[in-house]
């Protein structure tokens, strides 16, 4: 029998908690772009924060591309007030479409100067999209391709994982909630996740893509005052 050449094995960023990291196998996965897509206040800023924490532990540099105001108290909460490692997190607040387009083009030669980048996170991706209110569908496509490729580049090339967040929108024939961006996010990621609210004050993940774990995949969580608890 063939041997496998363990380079070649993808390797994982985990979260640290036993749930989320056993529904994902293991983690978010090195050279691609993870999407996670929910309502508003489900949970996807509370798991990105954990997976940012995650890779400063492990000794990497993370850029979190910030569109929606991420709450530093929070982040310093959830980390156990470990300030000190929180110098490995560089934040970029984007405040426009433009300045985002400008930041993801200006990505890579910002990661040629970081030590050690472990992960970039962009939260969120569609924020500026959903806004925009210009009638230049086309251009606005254009863009948001432009700006995942150049995005899928940057995995590849660092070949470390790339972790966005999306918001959803209702669909007017069918009534059911979708992710912004449709086809055109869609085509491009390898692995995508779903947030949703539940009873109780609960949440569920679950698995809408991957390429190797069954899809419909979930797990429940609950968000606590010190980041994701796992629930039975």
């Amino acid at each position: 029998m063939d041997k496998i050449d363990t380079s070649l094995v993808p390797r994982k960023l985990p979260t640290g908690i036993s749930c989320i990291d056993e529904l994902t196998g293991g983690g978010l996965e090195n050279g691609i772009i993870t999407e996670i897509y929910g309502e508003g206040g489900a949970g996807k800023t509370n798991l990105c924060m954990q997976y940012a924490l995650s890779a400063i532990k492990a000794g990497h540099t993370v850029l979190y591309m910030d569109t929606e105001g991420i709450s530093i108290e929070r982040l310093i909460q959830i980390s156990g007030g470990i300030h000190e490692e929180l110098r490995n997190l560089v934040v970029y607040r984007v405040t426009s479409l433009e300045d985002q387009d400008l930041s993801v083009i200006r990505l890579p030669k910002v990661m040629e100067k970081m030590e050690n980048p472990g992960l970039v996170i962009i939260d969120s991706f569609t924020e500026y999209f959903r806004l925009e209110k210009s009638s230049d569908f086309q251009g606005r496509t254009a863009m948001m391709q432009k700006q995942l490729s150049s995005l899928n580049s940057i995995c590849t090339k660092f070949s470390i994982p790339v972790l966005i967040t999306n918001q959803i929108y209702q669909d007017i024939e069918s009534g059911n909630l979708q992710p912004f961006g449709g086809f055109i996010i869609d085509h491009v990621m390898k692995a995508i996740y779903r947030i949703d609210r539940t009873p109780g004050g609960k949440r569920r993940l679950s698995v809408i893509k991957h390429r190797s774990i069954k899809e419909e995949n979930s797990i429940p969580f609950r968000l606590t005052d010190y980041g994701i608890s796992c629930e039975p």
